[in-house]
């Protein structure tokens, strides 16, 4: 467990929400406190990137959590991606985007045994039936493999489709991870349910 990570990537100012989707809360927690609790209960270390919003005060302490600032934020999530590989060059990566609210541990923990039993350099999760389009993160990648290829300049799935012919991508089905907040009426329709 130690040569892997969770990577929530949550640098972003939530430009078409309007608001920071970190800091929104159903019932008594803020998402960044989910997301983050769903990843620490896989026992495996977690770390957070953050950037244009202060989640300081939402953030627990505890051992298997680190934090990581991208002051480069507003040049997109490539940024974040590159930072968090730098600072991790020898560990395993599980990337969450931090308003994937659909993620449960169990599902986090299966999508984690199955990149150790498929022993892939990338596991990325499909939406959908198509392979075309409906895929993205959570993604995990293995150690060094960015170093190895183009940085990624506006993010995972862009990254993996400029190196695509030098990198195998392996498919987990994952229809709830297709569920994230980007738009005011996303979160209408989220602040119906009484817990995340």
């Amino acid at each position: 467990m130690s040569d892997f990570t969770w990577i929530i990537l949550a640098a972003g100012s939530s430009t078409r929400l309007g608001q920071a989707k970190q800091l929104l809360r159903l019932g008594n927690q803020s998402l960044i406190q989910h997301q983050i609790q769903t990843l620490l209960a896989t026992k495996l270390p977690v770390c957070v990137v953050t950037g244009a919003t202060d989640v300081s005060t939402e953030l627990p302490i505890h051992p298997m959590l680190s934090v990581i600032h991208n002051p480069l934020w507003q040049k997109g999530l490539g940024t974040s991606v590159t930072l968090a590989q730098h600072i991790h060059p020898n560990k395993h990566i599980g990337w969450v985007l931090v308003d994937q609210y659909g993620i449960t541990t169990a599902q986090a923990l299966a999508f984690y045994h199955h990149w150790q039993d498929c022993s892939s350099e990338v596991l990325v999760s499909r939406y959908g039936k198509s392979l075309d389009t409906q895929w993205g993160v959570p993604v995990i990648t293995t150690a060094n493999l960015m170093v190895r290829a183009i940085e990624p300049k506006h993010g995972l799935k862009p990254w993996l489709l400029a190196n695509q012919h030098q990198i195998t991508l392996h498919f987990y089905a994952w229809p709830q991870a297709q569920l994230d907040i980007d738009t005011p009426e996303q979160w209408q329709r989220i602040q119906q349910l009484k817990h995340w």
